[in-house]
């Protein structure tokens, strides 16, 4: 595989390196898309099953099986095929599926059926598409800049998640098929800009066919070779898993237990979304003074407090400023666990390593949100915040107390090409 040259793009700032803004706002896009797209879902299966609440958890169903279904078959294939190509395959699909969805639901011809297959579609070629982009970056952006390009894409998210869902509520309630006409039209746009992307994405052609078992064999392989990551995993899956009791008892505590009318929630989302705005942002300024073992580390016991201080709180102001917060750290150890996965993955192992790791999250988190309900449903709010937030503290004493985790530091270049299961270059043995 060429990759672009790097002495030349390490002249130019990320505003001017133009195959990286070329990537970042058509992907950009799509992720706007999603946020419009996946926040109407739901109301658009209310709507098409005649308020049935079933069919809303149908639909959430349907987007969020595709998580655990193709995470690793995508990343095979993110690591086998051209991600260019990939990526403009991905979006041309979900041209389709978008423009499906909206013209079966402007045309009245839109049933519960096919609206489950779409969504599953939609959110599976979107995650093909992350896969894909997210091993693009190392290759249209030099090894200095990466912190700096995986803050932004971070950033965007959250712009994303800030801006799509209300935006999206708004077009709906304005015609029911006109967000995912506007999703449609950010999948042109990321299709057109990846034609121009001068950059080579294309992965080295195997030797043979392989099993796609052995492919993912090869990462297994590799990911037990290093010994922070192996160890980093686990601690963020469930400090991961422990979120989704704050995140549900929000709900529980405004509008159960203090009696604050359900809009108050959407006050508190959107404050704590502005302190994970500035959390991504500030990223690359956080990890060039402090190691990653102290943002990762530091942050769970950071959380902890906040939790424990949440459980205290009364109004929606103070629990959304606390939550910002949350938000805020959550942004920047995000960004610099994405660095230090990225740099110090093989190129040819990007898509394998990254949804092998997204797979075991989203299984926390999914058993995290089950948990939830059931702790909340027993404990109540307060309660259950104050378990959490010791659960949280001690996540981040055993992630302390963990050698590899004190040890690990963001390489300064990114792993060779190897397929071996070594460590790093690295930051455990420099320490």
């Amino acid at each position: 595989m060429t990759v672009v040259d790097e002495t030349a793009v390490a002249a130019l700032p990320l505003r001017r390196n133009r195959d990286f803004l070329l990537l970042w706002t058509g992907n950009w896009l799509q992720f706007f898309g999603s946020r419009m797209s996946g926040v109407c879902y739901p109301l658009l299966a209310l709507q098409i099953s005649g308020g049935s609440a079933q069919a809303v958890g149908l639909a959430s169903a349907a987007a969020v099986l595709p998580q655990a279904v193709v995470q690793l078959p995508a990343g095979v294939l993110v690591d086998r095929w051209d991600r260019r190509a990939v990526m403009r395959w991905c979006a041309l699909g979900r041209i389709v599926v978008l423009g499906t969805v909206a013209g079966a639901t402007a045309l009245g011809g839109l049933g519960m059926g096919l609206l489950l297959a779409l969504i599953a579609a939609d959110v599976s070629l979107a995650i093909v598409s992350s896969l894909a982009e997210r091993a693009a970056v190392r290759t249209v952006v030099p090894a200095e800049q990466l912190p700096a390009a995986l803050s932004q894409n971070e950033a965007r998210g959250r712009i994303a998640g800030l801006l799509g869902g209300p935006a999206g509520t708004v077009l709906f309630t304005w015609t029911r098929w006109s967000p995912y006409l506007a999703a449609a039209v950010g999948a042109v746009v990321a299709a057109v800009n990846l034609r121009y992307i001068r950059a080579d994405l294309r992965t080295e052609a195997p030797t043979r066919r392989r099993p796609i078992r052995e492919d993912l064999a090869d990462a297994l392989r590799w990911l037990r070779g290093q010994r922070a990551l192996r160890a980093m995993l686990p601690v963020v899956t469930v400090s991961t898993a422990l979120l989704q009791v704050v995140m549900l008892g929000l709900v529980v505590v405004l509008v159960k237990e203090q009696g604050l009318p359900e809009s108050t929630v959407g006050l508190v989302l959107g404050i704590s979304g502005c302190g994970g705005l500035l959390g991504a942002l500030a990223g690359r300024w956080f990890m060039a003074r402090l190691p990653l073992s102290v943002l990762l580390v530091g942050g769970l016991a950071l959380w902890a407090v906040l939790m424990t201080a949440m459980a205290w709180s009364t109004g929606p102001v103070v629990l959304g400023v606390l939550f910002a917060v949350m938000n805020l750290i959550g942004a920047v150890f995000g960004v610099a666990t994405a660095v230090y996965q990225v740099t110090t993955t093989p190129q040819e192992l990007q898509g394998r390593v990254a949804a092998l790791s997204g797979l075991v999250i989203a299984l926390g988190t999914t058993v995290g949100a089950f948990a939830a309900g059931k702790l909340l449903d027993a404990w109540g709010g307060r309660s259950s915040l104050l378990v959490t937030a010791a659960g949280m503290a001690l996540t981040a004493l055993v992630a302390g107390l963990i050698p590899a985790v004190r040890r690990a530091r963001v390489p300064s270049s990114p792993s060779p090409k190897t397929t071996e299961p070594t460590e790093p270059t690295e930051p455990t043995r420099n320490a």
